[in-house]
């Protein structure tokens, strides 16, 4: 089979839950012998970051915003020679407009945040979603990809879809974040954006303030999050961004995580911690309830207070996990959708349902 990976989400100045599945499943794809990818993205000009983690990817010189000022009333036709090769099928690892094409086209939808929290979005994410909502791309669609069942269950959907859950891997080497301190810290892995609760982070350090925190991956220069500000505490370290090796460091050496998010399509750092062997706190969602069991879960702020003494003096628990989470597991998922996919592709673009296989067990 022959498939086709659009990897316009890796144009993105910053690094996302997005863009880590997107390079964790073409990793795991190149591995599997039988499977030949065709790595492309569009854009005017070429972004030599992509081409140096992936040399054979193709560049199509092609305006996106030409392409995505034609598509606010139509989806164009795929362009005559778009692919040197025509593929079984196209893979797009998130959302994003694409033309129309007889080509089975499968999308993965990381989560409802553009339908659920529109406030934490930017003025230009919130046009750009209401442009291109979800119903609307699934007029191309031939099938779709989700991360958890929690983010299958909200999508209304006549398309075929598939759970895949993901992964965890973290970098060989670690390396220690310059302005952290040494000793035990509590650690939180998220943007500054409402929906993620750094205000409940904010406001334990205030409350243990012989406890050090550490918010790493603010993203303070992105806009989107500019109307908050991380508070001015002695006991407060906050990292814009952070490496690979870095964050694993982080997760080696810390007391505890906090995930304390008010939704999630699956919160990554929460499987990278437990992969690190390091307790975490878990906020009371339906997605954390979906994936790990024998966890702590909190619901308010005074549970995580007392979530947060117990950690401290060391009664903190590592999550178990309700079934085998590995980007191997996950390829191999999307890759068996892609192989159903094609098997029904007449009956799937008259968009029936029926038949699809609903085992989503991990």
């Amino acid at each position: 089979m022959r498939v086709a990976v659009d990897l316009r989400c890796l144009l993105e100045p910053f690094e996302s839950g997005v863009t880590i599945y997107t390079k964790a499943m073409v990793d795991e794809f190149l591995k599997i012998p039988d499977l030949e990818l065709d790595l492309f993205y569009q854009a005017r000009e070429r972004c030599v970051a992509v081409h140096r983690l992936y040399p054979q990817v193709r560049h199509l010189a092609l305006s996106n915003t030409v392409f995505h000022l034609r598509s606010l009333f139509r989806f164009p036709a795929l362009p005559a020679n778009y692919f040197l090769q025509e593929p079984d099928l196209i893979w797009l690892p998130d959302r994003r407009p694409f033309y129309r094409t007889t080509i089975p086209v499968v999308l993965t939808v990381h989560d409802r945040v553009p339908e659920k929290w529109r406030s934490t979005l930017s003025l230009k994410g919130r046009l750009w979603h209401r442009l291109f909502s979800l119903r609307r791309l699934q007029a191309f669609c031939s099938g779709l990809l989700f991360p958890s069942l929690t983010v299958a269950q909200s999508v209304r959907t006549r398309l075929p879809w598939e759970v895949t859950y993901e992964g965890a891997q973290l970098a060989k080497a670690m390396v220690k974040p310059k302005g952290v301190p040494m000793g035990n810290f509590v650690l939180s892995l998220a943007p500054l954006d409402p929906r993620k609760r750094l205000s409940w982070t904010f406001a334990s350090a205030r409350r243990f303030p012989k406890v050090s925190f550490v918010c790493a991956g603010l993203k303070k220069q992105d806009s989107r999050f500019s109307r908050l500000r991380v508070p001015d505490l002695p006991n407060l370290y906050s990292l814009a961004s952070v490496t690979e090796e870095e964050k694993k460091w982080l997760l080696k050496n810390a007391t505890a995580l906090l995930a304390l998010s008010a939704y999630e399509g699956f919160d990554l750092p929460v499987l990278e911690a437990i992969s690190a062997k390091i307790p975490v706190i878990l906020s009371d969602i339906s997605v954390h309830r979906e994936l790990y069991k024998n966890a702590v879960f909190v619901s308010d702020q005074s549970e995580l207070q007392a979530a947060l003494y117990s950690a401290l003096q060391g009664d903190g628990k590592i999550p178990q996990l309700r079934g085998d989470y590995s980007w191997k597991k996950a390829a191999d998922r999307a890759l068996l959708f892609f192989f159903r996919v094609l098997l029904h592709k007449d009956r799937n673009r008259g968009g029936d349902r029926h038949g699809h296989d609903h085992s989503h067990n991990a």
